[in-house]
């Protein structure tokens, strides 16, 4: 799977060009870290989301993860990666190598409530498309055909985060605005996450072209979802019957856990359709 994908990549790559780069702040902090806002412009992208449903016990999952990380190289900042650890395969084990708990309520109850570890890991979503008539569960060898086809969609609005962080008090606040491309009338929710980088603990692995056999101990989590600042579902943005346009401002809090490490920590909003599940834009901000 991993090699078809690999090569599915190198013909794209051959097309297009993609650079990207995420500057993250430097210690020593100041008590208050101060993101600049970048403005709406005409400029805007189409997004997607990749949700990734994983667990340390999964040996299929790293490489998962390596075609997640593949399309992300690809694509840039149109694709933004989640990586939700739920299910049997994210259990800790009470000694031994897989002690560590890295599952939260929200994606507990994400899990149950599209049914993606009842049919298995790894696998996951791009922007839960196809919910209504049950085709939102997708392998990750589908993850590439979906993502090309979603960034054709409709660009209906754009999100911008601004991210002010207290190293002192480790409270974040988050400045969402939400821009409207053209009048939209449907029931919308906004949905604010915290994912992290660079979390190193062990993960099982049946691939050595992956890493070591039959655990990485060493493995490097990325993109893995840690908190879900404004609930499950979110906050509602619009109702049908009242069409919505212009600008939405949100303003969030949250205080990150001691476990957290900052500058490895991002913002990850998204805008979805209530009634479909469908994710219609997503962005992201570091700390």
């Amino acid at each position: 799977m991993i090699k078809k994908i690999t090569g599915f990549l190198t013909i794209v790559g051959v097309l297009f060009t993609l650079i990207v780069s995420c500057d993250k702040i430097e210690g020593p902090y100041s008590e208050t870290i101060k993101i600049d806002t970048t403005q709406h412009n005409d400029s805007a992208i189409k997004r997607v989301l990749l949700e990734d449903y994983t667990g340390h016990t999964c040996v299929n999952c790293p490489d998962a993860a390596v075609i997640a990380r593949d399309l992300k190289n690809l694509y840039g900042e149109k694709v933004i990666v989640m990586a939700v650890h739920a299910g049997w395969f994210s259990n800790p084990t009470p000694a031994g190598d897989f002690t560590d708990d890295f599952r939260t309520p929200e994606g507990t109850e994400w899990d149950t409530y599209f049914g993606i570890s009842a049919v298995g890991n790894p696998n996951g979503m791009i922007n839960r498309k196809g919910f209504t008539s049950a085709e939102h569960i997708l392998s990750p060898s589908a993850w590439a055909g979906a993502i090309a086809s979603a960034l054709n969609d409709p660009l209906l609005l754009d999100i911008v985060i601004n991210n002010t962080y207290t190293t002192s008090s480790r409270s974040l606040a988050t400045d969402i605005s939400i821009k409207f491309m053209e009048e939209v009338d449907r029931n919308l929710k906004l949905v604010v996450v915290l994912t992290e980088d660079g979390i190193i603990a062990p993960q099982k692995n049946n691939n050595a072209e992956t890493g070591p056999v039959p655990i990485i101990f060493d493995y490097v989590h990325n993109h893995m979802l840690r908190a879900v600042i404004n609930g499950t579902w979110g906050n509602e943005i619009s109702t049908s019957g009242n069409p919505i346009s212009g600008t939405v401002e949100k303003s969030l809090t949250y205080t990150l856990d001691d476990k957290l490490i900052p500058e490895n920590c991002t913002v990850v909003a998204f805008i979805y359709d209530v009634d479909t599940k469908e994710v219609l834009q997503v962005n992201q901000k570091e700390l």
